[in-house]
This record gives structure tokens, C-alpha cells and sequence, in this order.
């Protein structure tokens, strides 16, 4: 008998390490920030993507780091129960339509030009939005403010 309920229990334990996540629109609904343990790579990712778009100011761009730093710990993403969201940093806001796709694996962002950005979920909960940012290709963990 305790053969069979130790055996029930491991193979709970072991189908459920291997279950993704669910992610629920609810939980994604209202203001986040990038967490402070992910500020400092994702200042490196968009200081090597601006390098990368423009070749040859490498120091100017790294005089920058500062202000870059500060635009980072600024911005908020705010995702409206009403499939909207706009990202709000000191250089200003942008807006759009949100929706979960692939199987609510993806939160696919469409700014108001049209253009689409598809960041996979890694983790989504009521305090903890993780998702790879797929245009820095860099892992973004977001917690409210």
C-alpha cells in the first residue's frame, strides 16, 4: 500500500517539473518594471545594439551609459485588461494591442505602426512577468512597481 502511494506521489511530482506554466491574461494586466537583478544585461543589450546600428560611436555611445541606465530603470510596461499596453520611459510613451498566441506561450505586442514584436513567456504570475525579449534577445524579468 505504501509502495503504490509513494509511487502515485513521485509520478505527481514528476509530470507536474515538467508542465508549463500557465499564463493567465489576468496576471498580465497592470504596471510592471524590469526587475533590478536584469537592469544591469539589459543596459549591456541595448548598448550592444546600439553599437551594432551604429558602428564607429562605441565611445559615444558608452558615455551614455548614465542616462541609459536611468531609461532603463525607467520604463513601465502597462497592459490594459482591454488588449492595449503602452511602454512608458523618460523619452516618452508608445502604445498598442497585446494578445496571447501560441498557445498563451507568446505576448505578441503590435505598436501602432503595425510592426509586431513576439516575446516568449517564460513565467507569468500576479507579481513576476518573465519573458525573452526577442528584439535584444535577452531574458527580461518584470516585477510591479
Amino acid at each position: 500500500m505504501k509502495l503504490k502511494v509513494l509511487t502515485a506521489v513521485a509520478a505527481t511530482a514528476l509530470l507536474s517539473a515538467f508542465t508549463i506554466a500557465s499564463t493567465s491574461e489576468k496576471d498580465l494586466v497592470g504596471s510592471w518594471k524590469i526587475d533590478e537583478s536584469h537592469i544591469s544585461t539589459t543596459v549591456k543589450k541595448v548598448i550592444d545594439k546600439a553599437i551594432e546600428a551604429n558602428p564607429g560611436s562605441e565611445d559615444q555611445i558608452d558615455a551614455q551609459k548614465d542616462m541609459i541606465v536611468a531609461m532603463v530603470q525607467g520604463i513601465r510596461l502597462n497592459i490594459n485588461a482591454d488588449h492595449t499596453y503602452a511602454s512608458v520611459s523618460p523619452q516618452g510613451s508608445k502604445s498598442g494591442k497585446w494578445a496571447l498566441t501560441n498557445s498563451v506561450r507568446t505576448l505578441e505586442f503590435t505598436k501602432e505602426d503595425g510592426t509586431v514584436r513576439k516575446d516568449s513567456v517564460l513565467e507569468s504570475s500576479a507579481t513576476r512577468l518573465k519573458l525573452i525579449n526577442r528584439d535584444l534577445a535577452d531574458t527580461i524579468l518584470y516585477v510591479h512597481p
